[in-house]
């Protein structure tokens, strides 16, 4: 089978399987596996494909058209132009991040904070917190999460990007966590931070029951945020206040319709300055507040 055959063939097969962009994801499958960007498509048409190669891609191909991520597939997705492992078990990076990411390192351009500390709360594959580690690189980062699922991705994408982040594993609802926060000259009070980030599970619970086939692939853990969505805002917005310093980030990523909603959770809690940003598409996306004085 040639090629152009190959790549006819799978383009086909992801389309009548529903897959939205089946030549996107034919184009990744191609590069990763054979190693034929476009170019190769053009120049090496009529090649003929090993068989070995072939199947790799039509396994590949028949994964995905199963409902597989093909970011699981691949085995790493891109980030603020920096590679992350991903597989089953961890939230897939995605663009809508990257707004978070570039509020807070405008908060610290505006403050001419260089070398601020920062926790990243459900971090998962690490994205927020190397990406906040390589863009500001005499920043202390901290990264917690608690599933044992994503940790050894967590700990391969720090080591990957060569970032020195340091790794918490716990629960985040768990007041004790803080205690990695203790001041070492003042006995029973925290040492106080810069900025707290997070992107926490924020869908609904009737929200998880129309997921797309491939959502419902990734972590429950990473994606149910409660009832309403907003279990984890409220705990984090209460409870990791006290490690933040007055006048402190707390920087949100959000469901696009909960941008009212997490507003008030902030203002209820001692935040202020406290704004609604917008995604890409102009959707709600990100919730930002400064601790009050």
């Amino acid at each position: 089978m040639t090629l152009n055959e190959l790549y006819d063939l799978t383009v086909n097969m992801l389309s009548a399987a529903g897959v939205e962009d089946s030549r996107f994801d034919t184009d990744c499958l191609f590069e990763d596996i054979l190693d034929a960007d476009k170019t190769a498509l053009v120049l090496r048409r009529e090649t003929e494909v090993p068989e070995p190669d072939a199947d790799r891609l039509m396994l590949a191909a028949e994964k995905r058209c199963g409902g597989i991520p093909l970011q699981y597939i691949l085995g790493k997705w891109e980030f603020f132009g920096r590679p992350f492992y991903v597989g089953e078990g961890v939230l897939i990076p995605r663009p809508d991040t990257e707004v978070l990411v570039e509020k807070v390192l405008e908060h610290f351009a505006a403050e001419g904070n260089t070398s601020p500390e920062i926790c990243d709360l459900c971090s998962g594959s690490g994205c927020i917190a190397v990406t906040l580690k390589k863009e500001l690189p005499k920043a202390t980062v901290h990264a917690v999460e608690l599933s044992s699922e994503a940790m050894p991705y967590l700990i391969k994408n720090v080591a990957l990007n060569k970032a020195d982040v340091k790794i918490i594993k716990g629960d985040i609802t768990d007041g004790k966590l803080l205690e990695n926060f203790s001041d070492p000259d003042d006995v029973g009070e925290f040492r106080k931070i810069d900025c707290i980030v997070s992107n926490p599970p924020y869908i609904t619970d009737k929200e998880m029951t129309e997921l797309s086939r491939e959502v419902r692939r990734e972590p429950e853990m990473a994606l149910r945020g409660g009832a309403d969505g907003l279990k984890f805002y409220r705990v984090i917005s209460c409870l990791w206040r006290e490690i933040l310093k007055d006048g402190g980030l707390l920087a949100f990523e959000i469901g696009f319709e909960q941008g009212e909603a997490v507003r008030d959770i902030l203002e209820k809690n001692g935040y202020e300055n406290v704004s609604v940003c917008q995604d890409y598409a102009g959707r709600d996306r990100v919730v930002t507040g400064t601790k009050k004085g």
